[in-house]
């Protein structure tokens, strides 16, 4: 069980990363904010981003998830799910191969903790900002989904694993990008942020796989 749990947290850290480094609304919230108030913003964001999270898995997990254990369901949800993580493979793949990335990591110092009620609004800011994504809501209804039901088989420990890898990844690169653009110093180029993309997208071609295998063959 140990070892199932062990994949279990770094497949969902994996995917999480897979999500978290396509710059999209969340990241030019981060960054937008650490260039106005420094580092702490990137923090107080991600923590309103992961309020959100636990909620939508709460909601599942106490209500909509019951819905989703008829034999039938289940199967749509891994097929799709498999299909929703090889089409961000596909994406993430070509986005690197064709050299389609372009962002700044190349901003000024600002490292003040703000006050606590500057830090109350970044953090509704982040909060906000995953209720406003119409991607969040399509990737929690299929390849979070399909985790979430492959976590509840161990039981709350096994939903608690998912969360943790999963929210990870967030603490893991905003936290990281909100360095990096404090400081103003661009301590990752280019070329390592097309490698990341590159294996994360070769890695959700697995999962991708994985998913449709597991979930259609019951």
């Amino acid at each position: 069980m140990a070892l199932e749990l062990t994949q279990l947290f770094f497949g969902a850290m994996i995917v999480g990363f897979s999500g978290a480094l396509v710059p999209g609304p969340m990241f030019t919230l981060v960054v937008t904010k650490v260039a106005q108030k420094g580092f702490w913003a990137s923090f107080f964001i991600v923590i309103g981003h992961a309020i959100a999270e636990l909620a939508i898995l709460v909601i599942f997990l106490f209500g909509f998830i019951n819905y989703l254990k008829n034999e039938i369901v289940i199967k749509i949800i891994g097929i799709l799910g498999g299909i929703g993580l090889l089409y961000m493979a596909y994406d993430m793949i070509s986005s690197s191969i064709r050299n389609k990335i372009k962002i700044n990591l190349d901003l000024k110092e600002k490292e003040k903790l703000g006050s606590g009620r500057s830090n109350f609004f970044t953090l509704t800011q982040g909060f906000l900002i995953s209720l406003v994504n119409p991607y969040w809501y399509i990737w929690w209804v299929t390849v979070g989904a399909a985790f979430l039901l492959k976590s509840t088989s161990f039981g709350y420990l096994g939903n608690f694993t998912f969360y943790s890898g999963h929210i990870s990844s967030d603490f893991i690169w905003y936290l990281f990008i909100g360095f990096i653009l404090s400081k103003g110093k661009k301590i990752i180029n280019m070329k390592v942020y097309r490698i990341l993309f590159l294996i994360c997208g070769l890695f959700l071609v697995y999962l991708g796989i994985k998913f449709i295998i597991d979930f259609t063959i019951r």
